[in-house]
């Protein structure tokens, strides 16, 4: 698959991704532009399992910072860099939900 849909589950993205918005990414390695900071991506985590945040910053080793946009969010302030390895998608669409 070249694109792939997710829910988003939570509000750690609010306000601009609220608990029940979908996200369209981009799911081929080969379809990645270089990942740049403010990107939003989708990545599996292995405590925590899927999650979708915001890139704060790369490191050369290839590690990604990522962070939500609440003080409780579950982010690499709590579980570290992840790996680029480990990046599933990059967001190139984003679908509210409907009220």
């Amino acid at each position: 698959m070249i694109l792939q849909v997710f829910k988003v589950r939570g509000a750690s993205l609010a306000p601009d991704y609220q608990d029940g918005d979908f996200v369209v990414a981009s799911t081929l390695p080969i379809f990645f532009r270089r990942l740049r900071a403010g990107d939003v991506i989708v990545f599996r985590q292995p405590a925590y399992g899927r999650l979708v945040k915001r890139v704060e910053r790369l490191e050369p080793s290839g590690e990604v910072f990522v962070v939500g946009s609440g003080e409780g969010s579950i982010d690499s302030r709590v579980f570290g860099p992840i790996r680029r390895a480990d990046v599933q998608g990059l967001v190139l669409w984003h679908v509210k939900r409907e009220k």
